[in-house]
């Protein structure tokens, strides 16, 4: 009898398309990062923008890794995940003054990346009543986010640094804040800078942290400095990151610029911990041949994996139900009404069927995060295989009235 797959269980049972995430690959990731910033001078923090399912969120966080949420929702589904205000690190961009003071009220840790929203906190000396409230806890802290202009990233689109990225102020621009943050009564915690993400070499990323920790000496008795992180995995070949020489080479520089044990270094890892604990599993719908191409198309879309759509992202494909030995180069397409709906060109895979079920891997991280409801199509349910080999669903594929739940139609 043949051996029927975790996959093709599911979608048996439940149908294409649908997201299966491994919970023994995500531990196995935690437990490399912590292994390696093992000291209590280090803080790790997951980029919830990645993967936000509260199941991943909640499992991260058992093994004492904070949050870093660029968003009010995202700060509170972290707190009802029940993650502590004081482990959630709100770095955002563009922010309203109502989003500020949403975040101070939560009491989680504020990351300011630019002098006009400096000026939208709040004075103490602006609060009425003033005189029922203890001072001390009025007084605010800030994160301040910094543009070294030393950026690196697997795609201009996700570079954090230089000027052609939105975020942080400028170096020259600290002491004008120092004086905005003095005369409100804001004490500057921490420094913030971030190359940006997916990058897999680590040269940039040291360079960021030793302009970081030159700027620190300016300021005195900070908690932290955050270097940001968005660690490199390798898509297509599956190279290793190389996280101790990030880890060495932070320790000799806070050797060199003699700065305190006291003084927190965090680090966001980004895609690490769940980018390859993911798939997207869909079915093969159609197959035709226009010339020399073959088109295989799936039941799924952009809408449910768009970095191949937004990056021309390299992921892994396997035909999970073809015994074929012969190899064929397929397009591998969706289903949405649009042209750049294309997951690969090309691709060798094992001679193809209606039906066979297609498995893109790696799709842990910015998969149904950043996927949509293009076209009005329906986002899939989400699955996890736990550690102990049982199947759970951790999210419900969405209805045709979740469509329209916001909207009136009458």
């Amino acid at each position: 009898m043949k051996k029927v797959n975790v996959e093709e269980k599911i979608a048996r049972n439940n149908g294409t398309p649908f997201y299966l995430y491994s919970e023994e690959k995500i531990i196995k990731n935690i437990s490399e990062l912590k292994n390696e910033f093992n000291s209590s001078d280090y803080e790790i923090l997951y980029a919830m923008k990645a993967n936000s399912n509260p199941y991943i969120v909640k499992l991260i966080f058992s093994y004492g890794i904070g949050v870093d949420a660029c968003s009010l929702e995202e700060i509170e589904l972290a707190l009802r995940c029940n993650i502590p205000s004081n482990k959630i690190h709100y770095n955002a961009d563009c922010l309203t003054k109502s989003e500020i003071e949403f975040a101070f009220q939560k009491n989680v840790n504020v990351s300011i990346g630019s002098l006009d929203a400096l000026d939208d906190i709040d004075d103490i000396d602006d609060i009425d009543d003033i005189d029922d409230i203890e001072i001390s806890s009025l007084e605010k802290s800030i994160t301040l986010r910094v543009n070294t202009g030393i950026g690196a990233g697997h795609s201009s689109k996700v570079i954090t640094n230089g000027e052609m990225s939105k975020f942080g102020i400028s170096p020259s621009e600290i002491n004008h804040a120092q004086k905005i943050c003095n005369a409100k009564k804001i004490k500057i915690s921490g420094l913030h800078s971030h190359t940006g993400s997916g990058e897999m070499s680590t040269k940039m990323y040291i360079e960021n942290a030793e302009f970081l920790m030159e700027l620190s000496i300016q300021l005195d008795s900070l908690s932290h400095l955050n270097f940001g992180g968005g660690f490199g995995y390798d898509y297509k070949s599956y190279e290793q990151y190389d996280l101790s020489s990030i880890r060495s080479s932070l320790d000799s520089l806070r050797k060199n610029f003699n700065i305190s044990d006291k003084t927190k270094f965090l680090i966001e890892p980004g895609r690490f911990f769940v980018a390859n604990a993911g798939r997207l599993v869909a079915k093969v719908s159609s197959l035709k041949s226009f010339g020399n191409r073959n088109y295989m198309g799936l039941d799924t879309g952009y809408n449910h994996f768009p970095r191949c759509f937004y990056y021309n992202a390299w992921h892994h494909i396997e035909n999970i139900s073809s015994k074929e030995k012969h190899i064929e180069k397929y397009d591998v397409v969706g289903n949405l009404c649009q042209s750049g709906d294309v997951f690969t060109r090309e691709r060798p895979l094992p001679k193809t069927k209606k039906g066979d079920l297609i498995c893109i891997n790696d799709v842990g991280a910015y998969g149904y995060s950043m996927s949509s409801n293009f076209n009005l199509r329906r986002r899939p349910a989400e699955y996890i295989l736990d550690k102990n080999g049982s199947i759970i669903q951790i999210r419900r594929a969405e209805n045709f009235e979740d469509l329209f739940s916001t909207s009136f139609l009458d």
